[in-house]
């Protein structure tokens, strides 16, 4: 295991193709919790951009997407990854990259989700709509709050949430 005071080399991307294609949720769920231990997210971000179009099983595409999604208002590559995935064959995985998408709040994104606008698919079709509202609204939580309502929140991040309080160690951190 990575030791704090030692870097760790990073895993090859065949490693990481590996780690994620796999069709059973609790193997890919398993990798990707050891490899996030390991490695950290940010520094696997670029080999899990690569490995994205080539693992061929959903699950494993499906929960690098979604490990993505607190990381979309800050790597552009997670957000051009979200682009990417909004044609994949999986359901679900279209489904986090609206999310991703849509949590980042770029204007830039709606041209790659208009097309969804006319997918065969009932729900991506829900998704991109709702993806689309939440930019133009620049409030994430619309992704999930369908009918602004003001009772659903997404809280991805703590500040997502309207009643957080930052604990004090939070604060004597934020500081520093």
């Amino acid at each position: 295991m990575n030791k704090q005071s030692e870097p760790s080399h990073l895993p090859t991307l065949e490693a990481v193709i590996t780690a994620f294609d796999d069709r059973r949720d609790w193997v890919v769920s398993t990798n990707g919790s050891k490899l996030r231990c390991e490695y950290g997210l940010l520094a696997l971000v670029p080999l899990l951009v690569e490995a994205l179009p080539k693992i061929r099983n959903a699950t494993g595409r499906m929960h690098i997407m979604f490990d993505f999604i607190p990381l979309a208002r800050r790597d552009t590559r997670v957000v051009e990854a979200a682009r990417d995935r909004l044609q994949d064959r999986s359901k679900a995985v279209r489904m986090h990259a609206c999310e991703v998408l849509a949590y980042s709040l770029r204007h830039d994104a709606v041209p790659s989700l208009e097309p969804l606008l006319h997918h065969p698919i009932a729900e991506t079709r829900a998704n991109a709509v709702a993806a689309i509202d939440a930019i133009q609204h620049q409030n994430h939580h619309f992704y999930l709050d369908r009918e602004h309502k003001g009772t659903s929140f997404w809280v991805v991040n703590p500040q997502d949430d309207p009643a957080y309080k930052p604990r004090p160690w939070q604060i004597r951190q934020e500081s520093q």
